[in-house]
């Protein structure tokens, strides 16, 4: 009989979403020896690390770390939270580090070791390697200059030494900036001897929470139990989620560019041979999967992120006649035509923009339940969901505007628009779900300000017009400008708002990899020590992350993410001897973001019959991916067939940099409308294998 040797709590899917603290109690039952949450990640767009701001509202995430230090303190056992405050600069650090003394003081800890460990580097270092050509591109763009470098916010992407060393060296309460999500859990795995390949695996299906359940959310917790025979079971302590070895496989897909692999600092993960296997109804596991120490760039290369200052933003919301639509210039955005993706829709295509606005006596509450009623919209859950990634996609980051109205009334709006059918279904029942949730959970919210959801289409088009620049009067100038460009060829209605003054607009100005040892070893990821009593936190000594090899050397696997499953061009022989629409054999259709340079699709089919037949289909060869998303076909990654959960992976090179002024749906949860439309031909040889037809 296997023994039990490892047992750890992932809280949520980031700190603020929230979860039920019942869900916590429950996964406090037994053996705890980690409590972990991930803060953040960069998804969100560059505004948060240029700003240092944090994306979540800030009595949500004190809540949430609240009930994590509660546990702690009672079990004993570590806490590690990383991306602190979101992005995980210094400044974000500081902002959780605050949190953290309110909570500590609150609960009267005292007598706690507490570690810091910073992420952020001096943009100088950086420039060195630029001018040695030593920066590692992480696919297309960003373009680096000098002075684009300089005027950045950089953070590097921790491994699991630092964590590994301030645990080592008796640190509780761990509070890191930039982090790979997964160190935050494979690190104290490994520090215990637990093998490397199965302890990144267990931290990449955990570090969403309870995602990886069926339903999936994350704002949950979820649960995983290592084991001495290399084996792990996850469970959600929340009755109403079951892991089944489909979800936990159909996670392991879930925003990574490749199926079965995933790179890391220190190494990659290759999962080509795990085992994903349901123990009951309720619980399934992973066994089989390595961690490789292959050849440059894996050891050591840290992922650099930098954020720089575009300008002030501007932006304006024009309701118009549907009959003026035609007059409205193709470069424009405009919800019911090109609001989501810049390819106009088209035949059958609808598109729907969901604009929320609110209207309250305070600012600050205009823009609670604007906040509110987003957060839910896009990651509400409903019966026959397909694209799980997010139900909307969003054209700024931040994705709310807050304004003062003529009658000195405040206001908020957030655009947001959709072409996904499966949700225009079901959309009255969600926007219902959504407001009971509210009125349930934060009912003063619904109480102290009023909304609308603003649904607009090709019957009631709104106009989304943006701009930036430093200068303020040359933005004022260059947005009226293009306001009244406008009003020259089309009526504005009366409901139109502006030249809104939107936050600041910031852009990704590095997504590298840097391979120079002494800077990782020497100079990034410093470690500070504390002795915590309440909010007095006295400093006790710094430190350096203790570096050593990890993983297999000698792997005769493939790990070319650009050959390993791959999809090959094999036209079908035989007769077609039927049509299929791909919405009907998928159970997932979901497009997100892998990074801010490429996009994932992943389609999980709701048998094998099906998985097969769409296989054989020859559809998803990268030639007819690249038609069918209208893209070069040099800018198709790969598609990738993975057996272990009957699904297919498609990953491009995204048409453009996350969060750029052009951009449409900052976390590419919404671009899967052309795949979903796809109808499967069905042929003759894998007929006889696809029983289901």
């Amino acid at each position: 009989m296997p023994n039990l040797i490892y047992r750890v709590v992932s809280a949520c899917g980031a700190l603020g979403y929230g979860y039920p603290k019942e869900s916590l109690e429950a996964a406090l039952q037994g053996r705890v020896d980690a409590i972990v949450s991930d803060g953040g990640s960069m998804d969100a767009g560059p505004y948060y690390l240029g700003t240092g701001s944090e994306y979540f509202e800030r009595e949500a995430v004190k809540l949430d770390y609240r009930h994590m230090v509660e546990a702690g303190r009672s079990l004993g056992c570590p806490v590690i939270l990383g991306s602190s405050g979101m992005a995980g600069g210094a400044r974000n650090l500081d902002l959780m580090i605050g949190i953290a003394k309110e909570v500590f003081a609150e609960l009267g800890v005292t007598d706690a070791k507490v570690a810091t460990i910073d992420a952020e580097i001096d943009p100088e270092l950086i420039i060195a390697e630029f001018r040695k050509g030593a920066l590692r591109p992480t696919g297309v763009g960003p373009d680096l200059s000098e002075e684009t470098l300089r005027d950045s916010t950089i953070v590097g992407q921790m491994g699991i030494h630092p964590l590994m060393t301030a645990l080592e060296d008796g640190a509780q309460y761990i509070l890191a900036s930039r982090s790979c999500d997964v160190a935050l859990f494979a690190s104290d795995m490994i520090r215990r001897g637990i093998d490397a390949g199965l302890a990144y695996h267990v931290g990449h299906v955990l570090e969403c929470g309870a995602l990886a359940c069926d339903p999936g959310s994350p704002s949950d917790c979820l649960v995983a139990e290592i084991y001495d025979d290399g084996t792990a079971l996850f469970v959600a302590p929340n009755a109403t989620r079951r892991c089944t070895a489909y979800s936990i496989a159909a996670h392991s897909l879930y925003e990574e560019s490749h199926p079965q692999l995933q790179f890391y600092p220190e190494g990659v993960l290759a999962m080509e041979k795990t085992q994903f296997f349901s123990r009951d109804a309720r619980t399934a596991g992973i066994r089989g999967s390595r961690f490789v120490r292959a050849g440059k760039p894996w050891p050591w290369s840290i992922k650099l992120e930098g954020a720089r200052h575009l300008g002030s933003r501007k932006v304006s919301l024009i309701h118009i006649d549907p009959s003026e639509l035609p007059k409205v210039p193709e470069d424009v955005l405009v919800y019911g035509r090109n609001g989501v993706q810049a390819r106009p829709v088209s035949g059958e295509e609808r598109e729907l923009g969901l604009i929320v606005e609110t209207r309250a006596a305070t600012q600050e509450a205009a823009v609670l339940l604007a906040s509110l009623l987003t957060h839910y919209l896009i990651h509400y859950g409903y019966p026959g969901r397909k694209a799980t990634a997010g139900n909307i996609a969003y054209p700024l980051s931040p994705n709310l505007v807050s304004f003062r109205r003529e009658d000195g009334s405040y206001g908020a709006i957030v655009p947001s628009g959709t072409r996904d059918p499966v949700f225009f279904a079901n959309y009255p029942a969600i926007k219902a779900a959504v407001l009971e949730l509210i009125a349930k959970e934060f009912p003063d919210a619904l109480a102290q300000a009023s909304h609308e959801i603003i649904e607009a289409d090709a019957l009631k088009p709104v106009i989304l017009l943006r701009s930036v620049d430093k200068d303020p009067q040359k933005l004022d100038a260059l947005h009226r400008e293009e306001i009244d460009r406008l009003a020259g060829l089309v009526a504005f209605k009366p409901s139109s708002l502006l030249a809104l003054d939107a936050p600041d607009a910031y852009a990704w100005s590095l997504y590298h990899l840097l391979q120079n040892e002494r800077i990782i070893k020497d100079v990034m990821f410093p470690i500070t020590y504390f002795d915590a009593d309440g909010a007095d936190w006295t400093q006790t000594g710094t430190g350096r992350a203790r570096y050593f090899e990890i993983g297999e050397t000698g792997y005769t696997g493939d790990i070319d993410d650009r050959t390993l499953s791959l999809i090959a061009d094999e036209p079908p022989s035989g007769r077609i001897v039927g049509m299929h629409r791909l919405l009907d054999m998928a159970v997932v259709i979901r497009s997100k973001d892998a990074g801010i340079n490429r996009l994932t699709f992943d389609i999980i089919f709701t048998s094998g019959e099906n998985y097969e037949a769409a296989l054989r289909s020859n559809v998803f060869s990268s030639g007819n991916v690249a038609r069918i998303l209208g893209l070069p076909v040099e800018r198709v990654v790969g598609t990738f067939f993975v057996d272990s959960c009957n699904a297919i992976k498609l990953s491009v090179d995204r048409p453009n940099i996350s969060a750029s002024v052009d951009e449409r749906d900052v976390f590419g949860a919404q671009q899967q409308a052309a795949i979903e439309s796809l109808s499967i031909p069905i042929h003759a040889a894998a007929l006889a294998r696809a029983s289901a037809f």
